[in-house]
């Protein structure tokens, strides 16, 4: 027989027993939809975990400090070491930032140093590696290399404070009203790193906050407001950022005017990392080189691992139903054959060969988990749209596993990509052909004569 008169004969055979054949073919939907759901549950889980981390910082990114004094062995996060993390494998980008707190200096603005800032922090990170920094500008632009050109963080101005005003209302506070604007325009008016010389009290209601001789120690043009990001600094909050060179040379100011030793080592050095897999081990060889760090890594691991057991224990939950429908197609075809023994006897009797009987056999359970695994998919998606529309307001992936009480918003509980859709429908195929096996030998065993008697 060819082709395709068996697979015409194994359509009519189906066909004929309609009642059983659409009980067999429900169990196989049931075990499909079950494996489909449990798997996107999953999935939903996972991308749940990974949206959240991803708001938590970035994950491919290595924070490099120097290790404690009383390390063995400790190396000097300077140029050389910085040059050394470089080279290791799987290396992006290498970012090494010097911070300096202007603890005993100022920074004034405007006319007579009318707006005076008393604290901040000023990072300092060599121009060429400013764009793998990665910050975003909301306002102005990037340095472009001229002296003195600095970046100014998105709260930098809401920290200067008004010396025409009485004090307790001679600042703005952006907590607490985040549309009001500073007073200070930074975009607009030149920064001077100033150094106190005196300073008299005035204590009259209504007066300045006192009168205050400055002496100037460098001037700074602000040409760009970043936007506020903690995972790449702190300074991108209420700091600023200049290029190395002009911190460099700031630091010689303020040790004369102040006294305070520069130091030679990198306050922290930032290693992005070309893909998330290789965090690890690039992390593995920077510790060995002497260095402290700190990622992401050490929370997304954990996590991955609780996510992958319960993905593992839900695809496990939705097998053992597949399995039950196995059983279900087995005692089908052996239920056909033991009603078509004379059917196969005058198939034999025909001059149909062996292989020809047992193939009509297997297309006959392959069709049946082909049906199932097709009508399993739809209702797959059905009953994850109806998941993700109604439950999803009250459930998160994590939650319902009763593991977490949040999860991000925007992330699907149930997630059925098109890779999952193949796969059960393929694995349905193939599970019907395997069930069907068994059968099919004892159909082929079966003594034409006898079955011409049966």
């Amino acid at each position: 027989m060819t082709w395709k008169d068996i697979a015409g004969l194994s359509i009519r055979n189906l066909y004929r027993h309609k009642s059983r054949t659409l009980l067999t073919v429900s169990g196989v939907v049931i075990g499909c939809c079950a494996v489909v759901i449990m798997i996107s549950l999953g999935i939903g889980m996972k991308q749940s975990q990974e949206q959240m981390l991803a708001g938590m910082g970035n994950l491919m990114r290595i924070t490099v400090t120097s290790a404690p004094r009383n390390v063995t062995k400790r190396s000097l996060l300077d140029k050389k070491g910085v040059d050394k993390i470089r080279k290791l494998q799987n290396i992006k980008a290498v970012v090494p930032k010097k911070v300096m707190e202007l603890g005993e200096l100022n920074l004034i603005a405007g006319e007579q140093g009318r707006y005076r800032c008393e604290y901040t922090t000023i990072t300092g990170i060599p121009e060429k590696d400013l764009g793998a920094a990665g910050y975003v500008m909301k306002d102005g632009k990037m340095i472009t290399g001229r002296p003195n050109e600095v970046l100014a963080g998105e709260h930098f101005a809401y920290q200067f404070t008004d010396s025409r005003r009485p004090e307790g209302k001679n600042m703005v506070d952006y907590w607490s009203d985040e549309e009001a604007r500073p007073y200070f325009p930074v975009l607009e008016t030149a920064v001077e790193i100033a150094q106190k010389e005196e300073k008299t009290e005035n204590s009259e209601e209504g007066g300045s906050s006192g009168n205050v001789s400055w002496k100037g120690l460098q001037k700074l043009t602000v040409v760009g407001v970043m936007k506020q990001d903690y995972d790449k600094g702190e300074e991108t909050d209420n700091g600023i950022i200049m290029g190395m060179r002009d911190f460099d040379r700031l630091q010689k100011e303020i040790r004369k005017a102040v006294n305070i030793k520069p130091s030679r080592e990198y306050s922290q050095v930032l290693v992005d990392v070309d893909d998330i897999s290789h965090v690890d081990s690039v992390e593995k060889e920077i510790k060995k080189l002497g260095y402290q760090t700190s990622s992401m890594e050490s929370l997304r691991k954990p996590m991955e691992e609780g996510v992958r057991q319960k993905q593992m224990m839900l695809a496990g939950l939705g097998a053992v139903s597949l399995f039950v429908a196995a059983i279900g197609i087995a005692n089908t075809m052996i239920m056909s054959i033991v009603e078509r023994t004379r059917e196969i006897g005058i198939l034999k009797a025909l001059g149909c060969s062996l292989s020809d009987i047992r193939t009509e056999f297997l297309i006959e359970a392959g069709m049946i988990g082909l049906i199932g695994g097709i009508a399993g998919s739809l209702v797959s998606w059905g009953v994850s749209a109806v998941m993700n529309t109604y439950m999803n307001a009250s459930l998160t992936g994590d939650s319902l596993m009763l593991m977490a009480d949040e999860a991000p918003s925007g992330v699907a509980l149930s997630v059925i990509p098109p890779w999952l859709i193949a796969a059960a429908i393929l694995f349905s195929v193939v599970m019907g052909v395997g069930a069907g096996f068994f059968p099919s030998n004892r159909a082929v065993r079966i003594s034409a004569l006898e079955a011409m008697k049966a």
